[in-house]
């Protein structure tokens, strides 16, 4: 497996992967949209774990600053394999480390076994914080309140 940067070439590629792995979910979960995906493209810390011409997974990260000190934060991490987890991780660690950017978050269902394996596996720290979430609008008063910062 490898694991690289993608270009506008690849939209397509990650766009059918997610719909294959998010298959039935709300339409706000997807972010493998043309817009999102360029600007994850520019980020540096963005990557695809791609295997034998097949595209296995996709992380979208960026650099937050937070007046005092940036980290980069991953909202989407979507792979169909552990290795692909374990790997993308990785490879956004590496980025942000190498960038002189020394933390790195996501938000995780700490049900999602595979992703919390792949966490473990990579020196990540599950919690104690929670998510807290209000959704405005339409989506707010359908109780759709999934997929924030996801």
């Amino acid at each position: 497996m490898t694991y690289r940067d993608f270009e506008e070439f690849d939209f397509p590629a990650l766009a059918r992967l997610e719909q294959r792995l998010l298959e039935g979910q709300p339409p706000h979960l997807y972010r493998a949209t043309p817009a999102a995906l360029r600007f994850f493209s520019r980020s540096g810390h963005s990557f695809l774990a791609h295997f034998a011409g097949e595209v296995h997974g996709f992380v979208l990260a960026q650099t937050v600053w937070q007046g005092d000190r940036v980290t980069v934060l991953i909202t989407r991490l979507l792979a169909d394999s552990d290795e692909a987890y374990r790997g993308l991780l990785a490879a956004v660690v590496k980025s942000a480390y190498d960038a002189g950017v020394y933390e790195v978050a996501l938000h995780v269902d700490a049900g999602d076994a595979p992703v919390v394996r792949a966490l473990s596996e990579n020196g990540f720290t599950l919690g104690p914080l929670l998510l807290a979430v209000r959704v405005l609008g339409s989506r707010g008063m359908r109780g759709e309140t999934t997929g924030v910062l996801k």
